[in-house]
């Protein structure tokens, strides 16, 4: 009797922690759509909670304040953007750099902000977040770097010079044409970008 009911509380106390498991999963991917939808000066703890679909007083068993989950979320998505555009990259039949400028400066990303590029969603929010986040964007800049540059046969620091301006011009691009309210000039924005792009880079 002893060891069924040991073997119960043991079956009990793992079915908890995969529900936390499951709930931090669910905070995190409410924060991180919120993040690029609203920035990072309009996302609150009880907004996030809301969108997870958990009461605010279960935040505190996750993270010990906003800055934490807000880090972690930042972090998360960035890691989540490079699978995804490594991801769609690959499904062209083109190289994986000229695949990459075509997935990201596409109508379907332009039109998707929560669910699209984090840099873009957040460039303008990083220049007034606190020292902890913007180390967590430059970061990012530089991986960003690293990997587009591996993709340019070129010397290495042509290459990067090349990665930096694509990285720059990619998000550019995108924020204006999400910016204007004439979809004939967004998406003539969005061309002009991806053929200037595909001839520099």
């Amino acid at each position: 009797m002893q060891i069924v009911k040991r073997n119960r509380r043991r079956a009990a106390m793992g079915h908890s922690q995969a529900q936390k498991e499951a709930n931090h999963d669910r905070i995190l991917a409410a924060a991180m759509d919120l993040l690029r939808d609203k920035g990072l000066d309009h996302m609150g703890v009880a907004q996030v909670m809301r969108a997870a679909g958990l009461t605010h007083g279960g935040f505190y068993s996750h993270f010990p304040n906003r800055e934490a989950m807000v880090a972690e979320a930042l972090r998360t998505a960035f890691e989540r953007d490079e699978r995804r555009l490594a991801k769609a990259a690959a499904k062209h039949g083109r190289s994986e750099r000229m695949g990459m400028i075509e997935a990201y400066l596409s109508p379907a990303h332009r039109d998707d902000p929560a669910h699209g590029c984090t840099a873009a969603a957040l460039a303008g929010d990083a220049t007034r977040a606190d020292p902890a986040l913007r180390r967590i964007f430059t970061e990012q800049v530089v991986r960003y770097r690293d990997r587009i540059a591996d993709l340019i046969p070129a010397e290495r620091d042509a290459a990067e010079s090349h990665a930096l301006f694509g990285i720059a011009a990619m998000i550019g691009a995108l924020l204006v044409a999400r910016a204007v309210d004439d979809e004939a000039l967004s998406d003539d924005i969005l061309e002009a970008a991806r053929h200037h792009l595909t001839k520099s880079m």
